[in-house]
């Protein structure tokens, strides 16, 4: 049934010697490992049926289709390639959404990504688990009479805890809910995203919730045009567990901003219109579009502006930053944020556009340049050629024209 490799594995080679003289051991220690092995093989098995009942309900076409993909998912592992081990209902009802191989391949990394890093995170939990606890309790002290201050004895201070924090974080939330500026996320582009740009962008709007109860004055945010069926406001709900409760301070409409504000207050930021925001107005209300758009690059913000009839307007980016080539200026929701927040607190586009990453700007792509150069030593080569008098550098001429004549020149003939 199971092989004798496996079990010697499993045993280890220390108790090799004990299974050769004591058949008993083998036999007692088989049992114990077929015993293992067969459960864990039929709790595998119980989870892939669930999995296959939830997913194609009595469909044929369906189950044998998620079945092949299972076997293929399996032979990934087995080969060594970047395949999770585990999968829930969720992630195989994606992958089986998915058209193309390249699509399922670069998903199927995607999630074993985050299953190591939840698997790194919890190993350095574990090794910091244990440093704490060899620790020696005794502290040093500078003098035998002197007092020990902290957690673990006499404090000088009363501890704050992260509940309180986090109350009075929220506390300043909620009288933006009376007192803020008003700030529209437009989140009806769901349609227009795959799953993983779902995702990502339910965790820009995490940052975004964050980001804004911190500030000193925060806006008061409005989620509008929202599907509270629709899979985005699933991954939103897990990412913050108290969303539904009655005193969270967010603001959540399935309507329509049309509905809500007056149409000639409403600005709509699109980086694709022609007008420019030159100054903050505090009596306006901005509206963000919550769209990831690494997928599909097309304008909807713009088209969805003008069907509405109402204002648009784009950061001054090219006005007051030099962009790096190839670089998109379509900025995330949890930028856009941040950086109309300092405006509204400074009216300084130079401070607040220091939330953009660095990694868009011709700078960091003039850094990572010469870096590249240094490192390959040809820099050193161009700064000693660089250094040299005008005559000298006609050796280098000379080196460089005699290396490109032919065999065939006249000259050599």
């Amino acid at each position: 049934m199971y092989c004798v490799k496996s079990l010697i594995t499993h045993v280890g080679h220390r108790n090799i010697k004990n299974l050769m003289i004591k058949p008993r051991v083998i036999k007692r220690n088989f049992i114990k490992i077929s015993r293992s092995y067969s459960s864990k093989f039929a709790e595998d098995e119980d989870d892939t049926e669930n999995i296959v009942n939830d997913i194609c309900k009595g469909d044929p076409e369906k189950e044998k289709k998620l079945r092949v993909l299972m076997l293929e998912v399996e032979v990934m592992r087995q080969d060594g390639r970047t395949a999770p081990e585990r999968m829930n209902t969720s992630n195989w009802k994606n992958l089986l959404e998915l058209k193309s191989q390249n699509q399922k391949t670069s998903y199927l990394s995607y999630l074993w990504k985050n299953e190591m890093s939840k698997i790194n995170l919890k190993a350095r939990k574990d090794a910091r688990r244990r440093e704490l606890d060899e620790m020696d309790e005794e502290e040093v002290k500078e003098y035998p009479d002197d007092l020990l201050y902290g957690i673990k004895h006499l404090s000088l201070f009363l501890r704050i805890r992260d509940q309180s924090i986090n109350n009075f974080d929220n506390y300043r939330a909620l009288q933006a809910l009376t007192y803020g500026q008003s700030v529209i996320i437009d989140c009806s582009y769901e349609e227009h995203m795959v799953n993983r740009e779902i995702l990502n962008a339910a965790k820009q709007l995490t940052y975004v919730f964050g980001d804004n109860r911190l500030h000193k004055e925060p806006f008061n945010l409005h989620l509008c045009n929202v599907n509270k069926e629709g899979k985005f406001m699933e991954q939103f709900k897990k990412n913050v567990p108290s969303l539904e409760e009655p005193w969270f301070p967010l603001n959540i409409h399935t309507k329509s901003y049309l509905d809500l504000f007056p149409k000639d207050k409403l600005v709509y930021l699109t980086p694709h219109c022609r007008e420019e925001l030159t100054y903050f107005d505090h009596d306006a209300v901005y509206i963000i579009g919550c769209m990831v758009d690494k997928m599909n690059n097309e304008p909807h913000s713009l088209a969805k502006a003008k069907r509405d009839g109402i204002k648009m307007a784009k950061l001054p980016l090219d006005r007051y930053l030099e962009w790096a080539p190839g670089s998109k200026k379509n900025l995330n929701i949890n930028h856009m944020i941040p950086i109309l927040l300092d405006l509204k607190s400074t009216g300084d586009w130079d401070y607040s556009l220091r939330h953009i990453p660095r990694r868009k700007l011709m700078e960091t792509k003039i850094k990572a340049m010469q870096n590249k150069l240094e490192n390959s030593g040809k820099m050193k080569d161009i700064k000693r050629y660089m250094n040299l008098r005008v005559s000298d550098r006609s050796v280098f001429l000379d080196k460089r024209n005699t290396s490109r004549k032919s065999l065939y020149d006249d000259e050599n003939i």
